[in-house]
Order: structure tokens, then C-alpha cells, then sequence
């Protein structure tokens, strides 16, 4: 909600002419609103410390995956090894090298934030698929589960996942590469996704022999309680 207020700050302070040519719309409304370029470096630095923040929550994220996956069987057991301040190392090494290969094939023939945006995009759509996924079946238990549940509910949790749905497909087809003239271009963060997602292929082949059976879900009753 905060970066939406901003954003809407941005478009408001800034013509829309010359926001399509800055390439630091945040710097660009600080420096438009105070005057001069000292306050448009100011904002870079800021932005620079909160890339940093999100970068560092962003590498813990890709640890904790792999270690809940591993737990489940589906990621080798060296992905579930803590090391002994409890933090699963290789899975953050692991992740670190697959984020560099990708940025040093972004960067061939490419402009640095333009980088930026193939990664944030390849990211997002990443993120959008499972997250649609869950949606989906999210509809399907609920109206699966109509009868045990409060109609109101039923018909609250179906809006929100088909809202969940309708975004993650807009998310994903709107996350591509615009004004590129190459097609490989404008569609490479799909490419990036398709690779990263095929590179799981092998892994599950070889661990769905291990696959740990889910855990029964509790009554409905017994959950609203918690």
C-alpha cells in the first residue's frame, strides 16, 4: 500500500512527458518538488539502503523454500541441513549463483536497468504462477466444502481467490519487455522463467520417490478454533 501511495505521488508531481524519460522517477519528483539535484541524491541513496534491506529478505526467502521443500522430500536432504546458527546455507549459496548466472546474461548487450527490469520481471512471474495456483485451488476446496461452511464464507473466500486468479494472469501477461524491438527481448523474462522452471524438472524426477505424504487437514471446526 505504501509504494502505491507513492507511485501516485510520482505521477502527480512529475509530467507524464518527462517521467517516460527518467530512469529514477522517485529522484525525479524529489528533485521537482525541492528544487535542484541535491534532494534527487538523497532519494538514491535511500532507495540504494532499501534495495539492500529487500535484497538481504529477498536471499532469506530463497533459503527458506528449498528448506521447507527439502523437508517435504522434494528438495535433496542437503537443502534441509541448518548450519549451526539454524540458517540453511546452501540453499542460499545455491540461489545466489543460479541470480548471478541470470544477471550476467541480462547484462549481454543490455542496459543496467533494463536488467534490472528482465530479473524483477522473471521474478514476479516466478512468484505469479504458484501464487495462481493456489488460488485456483483455493475455489476448488471451498466450493468442495460449501456444505460445512457459512454460505457467506464460502462466497467471501471464492471472491478473493477469483480476484487472486484475475490478477496473477494479468500480472504475468503484462510482465514483459515493452518498447523492445527484438521479440527474444520483450519476451525474455519468460524465457528466464521457462528455464528456471525447467531446471526443477530433473529435481523432482529424481526426488518424488522421497515424497513425504501431506498432513491430514483438521475439521473445520477445529481450525476456526485456532
Amino acid at each position: 500500500m505504501l509504494y502505491l501511495v507513492s507511485l501516485c505521488v510520482v505521477f502527480g508531481v512529475v509530467p507524464n512527458s518527462e517521467l517516460q524519460e527518467s530512469n529514477a522517477p522517485f529522484s525525479t519528483a524529489v528533485n521537482t518538488m525541492f528544487g535542484g539535484s541535491w534532494a534527487g541524491y538523497v532519494m538514491a541513496l535511500a532507495v540504494v539502503v532499501s534495495g539492500f534491506g529487500a535484497l538481504n529478505g529477498w536471499m532469506m526467502l530463497c533459503g527458506e523454500m528449498p528448506l521447507a521443500a527439502a523437508k517435504d522430500g522434494l528438495f535433496p536432504e542437503r537443502f534441509g541441513r541448518l548450519s549451526g546458527k539454524g540458517v540453511p546455507t546452501f540453499g542460499i549459496v545455491i540461489s545466489a549463483l543460479l541470480a548471478s548466472v541470470f544477471t550476467v546474461l541480462s547484462y549481454l548487450g543490455s542496459a543496467g536497468y533494463k536488467v534490472f527490469n528482465t530479473l524483477v520481471f522473471m521474478s514476479g512471474i516466478t512468484a505469479a504462477i504458484p501464487f495462481g495456483f493456489s488460488a485456483v485451488a483455493q475455489i476448488r476446496w471451498r466450493l468442495r466444502d460449501g456444505r460445512q461452511l457459512h454460505t457467506p464464507r464460502v462466497a467471501r473466500d471464492v471472491i478473493v481467490a477469483v480476484v487472486a486468479v484475475v490478477f496473477s494472469v494479468l500480472f504475468i501477461w503484462f510482465s514483459r519487455n515493452t518498447g523492445e524491438e527484438a521479440a527474444w527481448k520483450v519476451w525474455l523474462p519468460f524465457i528466464f522463467c521457462a528455464a528456471a522452471f525447467l531446471l526443477g524438472i530433473p529435481v523432482y524426477l529424481a526426488q518424488r520417490a522421497h515424497m513425504l505424504p501431506p498432513q491430514p487437514v483438521p475439521p473445520y471446526e477445529v481450525a476456526a478454533k485456532k
